[in-house]
């Protein structure tokens, strides 16, 4: 995505560039995570006690749950300044819900105080686990650790703790983003179906009919995950990741900077740039807001929000943007277009709106890209990362400047038929993608059909919520189609009665 700026021969542009990329560089090596080494703690006794209790509020019996408690709470107070020590804010959390099972518990609430448990139980395995954020930023939890928890995930569905699972579930959600990267610099597939496995744990796990399918989902994210565990990293893998996050941005961006120039309207492509530009620099700030104040893990469902509301409001811009590329296609209608807007072939309103387009489309791509990128400090040396990235960039530039000189070239028809095919394959997946990210931060339901296709590959999930949009965007397409066929098919037969006549 950062390569369209490198075509422009605008100097203060390409500085701005440049600077871009030095700042990604300078978080990079300055701001590592640090991976913590120390043994895990010994929670089994907390643990032990938050079983306890729960049988007894299970049975209504509020005395015996108060003894049962007293024993967690002992393991709290023994501990508590050892966890403050190593994350302030996840002594926090626990303080407050030692707090609320002891509350609801002295009030005979059974609801309030079991809720609590089991938000207590999920952070105690993450104070075991190292999956929280200590008090320097950094977070230990690795691949191999992942894959443990999806283990242990896989032990409670066999023991039917359907409510342990599904807060396992949750904590694999909220932490994928720690380790995606380690995933996708190695194979795009196994990123996709982990994608759509992550929604079908969650779906599965609350569904009492298809509880029982919830192991051969963990089995096969196992199976998925272990090939990548214990690999070294290069500087390949890091120059896989800017390229492909970037390449479907640079679709976008390099389709509406060419039609932006055969109309013939240079503020359209300022617009372009400038929406482009704004996508890189909140991209590469929110990548330095994760990288020196929170962690992937603290920012895990933010990012999936971001992704979502990104790839949705993207995609029906794109729906737009397609048709209308379609539409001009007919070289009499783009010929009357251009005569009657001479002086400003494309209006105020639409280079606005190709703007954020370009904004958004940089943005749910990049900021995907810096975090990926930081994920990876620590697993290559700082000269392999550094090269990684930059020839990622370099390969994208490449595509870039040969796509805006090509493109250029093309004669009108077919450029404006071949964009509107590439705009409208790119507003299909993003829906499909931006409500799958939408599920996974929980806004809507992950309810799945096993009936439906699955294919992550183009963001095809087994859900009617992310399914039927983009079955509507197929409906809305052939029917655009097929009356511009018949459009055509009626104006050849008024020719030709002209001619004969």
């Amino acid at each position: 995505m950062i390569i369209i700026f490198n075509c422009e021969r605008d100097g203060v542009l390409k500085g701005r560039i440049w600077r871009s990329l030095l700042l990604l560089i300078f978080v990079i090596v300055l701001f590592p995570k640090g991976v913590m080494a120390a043994e895990k703690p010994d929670i089994s006794e907390a643990e032990k006690a938050v079983k306890q209790t729960m049988v007894a509020l299970d049975k209504a019996d509020f005395d015996q749950a108060k003894v049962a408690f007293q024993d967690g709470k002992l393991w709290w107070t023994r501990n508590k300044q050892d966890v403050k020590g190593k994350s302030y804010d996840l002594a926090q959390q626990m303080d407050r819900q030692v707090a609320v099972v002891s509350l609801g518990i002295l009030n005979g609430e059974a609801k309030t105080a079991t809720d609590g448990l089991q938000v207590f139980q999920g952070l105690l395995r993450d104070y075991r686990d190292g999956t929280y954020t200590d008090n320097d930023g950094n977070t230990k939890i690795t691949l191999a650790s992942y894959i443990k928890k999806l283990g242990e995930t896989r032990q409670l569905v066999e023991n039917k703790d359907w409510d342990a699972a599904d807060q396992q579930v949750q904590d694999l959600q909220k932490q994928w983003l720690s380790v995606e990267g380690d995933v996708v610099s190695q194979s795009q597939v196994a990123y996709d179906n982990m994608e759509r496995d992550l929604m079908l744990l969650a779906a599965y796990v609350q569904d009492p009919t298809k509880q029982e399918r919830t192991a051969d989902v963990l089995d096969g994210m196992e199976d998925t995950l272990k090939p990548f565990a214990n690999v070294t990293y290069t500087w390949f893998d890091a120059a896989l990741i800017p390229f492909r996050e970037g390449l479907e941005a640079l679709l976008i961006v390099a389709t509406l900077l060419t039609f932006a120039k055969r109309a013939k309207t240079p503020n359209a492509r300022k617009w372009i740039i400038g929406g482009t530009a704004a996508g890189l620099l909140v991209s590469l700030v929110l990548g330095l807001i994760v990288a020196v104040w929170l962690s992937t893990l603290a920012f895990g469902k933010n990012n999936t929000l971001i992704n979502g509301w990104t790839g949705v409001i993207a995609s029906l811009m794109m729906l737009y943007v397609s048709y209308w590329l379609h539409s001009n296609s007919d070289m009499a209608k783009w010929n009357n277009y251009m005569a009657t807007k001479s002086d400003q072939a494309i209006s105020n309103g639409k280079m606005i709106s190709f703007a954020v387009l370009a904004f958004l489309a940089i943005m749910r791509e990049g900021l995907e890209t810096v975090i990926f990128l930081i994920g990876m400090v620590g697993r290559m040396s700082t000269a392999e990362l550094i090269t990684g990235i930059l020839v990622g960039l370099g390969v994208l530039c490449i595509i870039a400047v040969v796509m805006l000189k090509f493109s250029v070239h093309l004669p009108l028809k077919p450029f404006f038929m071949i964009s509107s095919a590439i705009v409208f394959y790119l507003c299909f997946k993003f829906m499909g993608s931006g409500i799958h990210s939408l599920q996974l931060a929980g806004v809507i339901p992950a309810t799945v059909q096993d009936y439906l296709p699955s294919i992550p590959a183009l963001s095809i999930y087994p859900s009617w919520y992310s399914l039927l949009p983009q079955l509507i965007f197929v409906l809305v397409a052939v029917v655009i189609l097929v009356r511009s066929a018949l459009k055509k098919r009626a104006m050849k037969q008024l020719v030709d009665k002209g001619v004969n006549g």
